[in-house]
């Protein structure tokens, strides 16, 4: 766990996994989604619309790869292994090349940080 700075509110925060958001901002999503983005900052609301872009594209074509998911959804893939990284995303059993190790164990892991028997030694 580390402290980090809100996007939206610039509040600092414990941050675990997921959007760089705090508590109170991440509340706000179990309104509806438009509601959610709309409350929030321009640049972290752009940025929440291209990941459900992202996340949409995904979903319709579950076997595509990095580099054509950035390319489909002018992004880029740094932005892409950043959302893993922050467990929003993960890649399938089927990507063989595609995880990441465990920094504290080396571990491999699809998403985030840390495996799961080191989140909860944690």
């Amino acid at each position: 766990m580390e402290v980090r700075v809100c996007k939206n509110c610039r509040r600092l925060f414990k941050y675990i996994y997921g959007p760089e958001l705090c508590q109170n901002c991440r509340n706000l999503t179990s309104q509806e989604e438009k509601e959610f983005t709309a409350s929030l900052q321009p640049a972290v609301r752009e940025d929440e619309e291209k990941y459900t872009q992202v996340r949409d594209y995904i979903l319709a074509h579950p076997k595509a790869m990095i580099i054509e998911i950035a390319e489909e959804n002018d992004i880029s893939p740094s932005k892409l292994l950043e959302w893993v990284r922050q467990e929003r995303f993960e890649f399938s059993e089927d990507s063989k090349f595609a995880w990441f190790e465990c920094k504290n164990c080396g571990t491999k892991i699809k998403s985030g940080v840390l495996c799961n028997q080191c989140k909860i030694a944690l």
